[in-house]
C-alpha cells in the first residue's frame, strides 16, 4: 500500500500547488492541462516503478521450488496461477 499511498500524496500535491498558481492569477481563465499533464507524469512514473519492481516476474512453472498448488497440502486453498482473477504477473508483460 506504500506505493499507493505516495501516488496518492503526489496527486495531492500537485492539485494544491495547481490551485495555488490558479488562486495567485484569478484574472485567468482556469486552465486545468498543466494539472493533468501532472497527474498524467506522475501515474506514468508510478507504473514505471512498478514494472522494475516487478519486472522480473516469472511464471509460478517456472518456480525452482514448485508452485504451491501442485505440492497438495500445507498451504490451504492456494490455487495455481493460472486460476488467479487477476492473472498471472509473468503474462502481463
Amino acid at each position: 500500500m506504500g506505493l499507493l499511498d505516495a501516488l496518492l500524496g503526489q496527486v495531492q500535491n500537485a492539485i494544491l500547488n495547481h490551485t495555488d498558481e490558479q488562486n495567485q492569477n484569478p484574472t485567468q481563465a482556469y486552465n486545468a492541462a498543466p494539472l493533468l499533464g501532472t497527474i498524467q507524469n506522475l501515474f506514468g512514473q508510478h507504473e514505471e516503478n512498478l514494472n522494475s519492481q516487478f519486472g522480473n516476474v516469472q511464471s509460478s512453472s517456472q518456480d525452482p521450488y514448485g508452485d504451491p498448488a501442485d505440492q497438495g497440502g500445507g498451504f490451504g486453498n492456494v490455487r495455481s496461477a493460472s486460476e488467479d482473477p487477476y492473472g498471472d504477473p509473468a503474462d502481463q508483460q
